[in-house]
């Protein structure tokens, strides 16, 4: 299993070799932004197995995302990312929508990689979608 920060690290890793440097920057933001926000609310996102697996690691240095595989990333929460904290952060539209991009482009690549499965690609290219159209 490929942990969350693993594939962050790769897939960003791959973004800077094929983009243009804003075009990274963007993306390398929105990652980053998107895992502090994970860091803060994960537990509100994860199911009752899933929690008890976070409670029960053995190193106390790690995270979430140390533990948690892309497969946990899930619609409620890339909603609340997109519509609140981004806000909260001072993200305008234009960044709700590069975000969005950006989270797609990831979970394209999660499920290339096999490290999603086709449900929760689905599920969260619906969530998604909205956003791109929206902004």
């Amino acid at each position: 299993m490929i942990t969350i920060n693993e594939a962050f690290r790769k897939f960003l890793s791959e973004q800077e070799d094929s983009l243009k440097a804003d075009a990274f920057l963007d993306c390398e933001d929105v990652i980053l932004l998107y895992e502090e926000f994970l860091e803060l609310n994960a537990e509100d996102y994860l199911s009752e197995e899933d929690r008890a697996l976070c409670a029960t690691r053995p190193d106390d240095n790690k995270n979430y995302f140390d533990v948690c595989s892309p497969e946990q990333l899930n619609p409620d929460g890339i909603k609340d990312f997109l519509e609140d904290y981004v806000v909260e952060v001072g993200g305008g539209k234009k960044f709700i929508g590069t975000a969005a991009k950006v989270l797609q482009t990831f979970f394209e690549w999660a499920l290339e990689k096999g490290y999603i499965e086709e449900k929760a690609f689905e599920a969260n290219r619906e969530v998604l979608a909205k956003y791109k159209k929206r902004y």
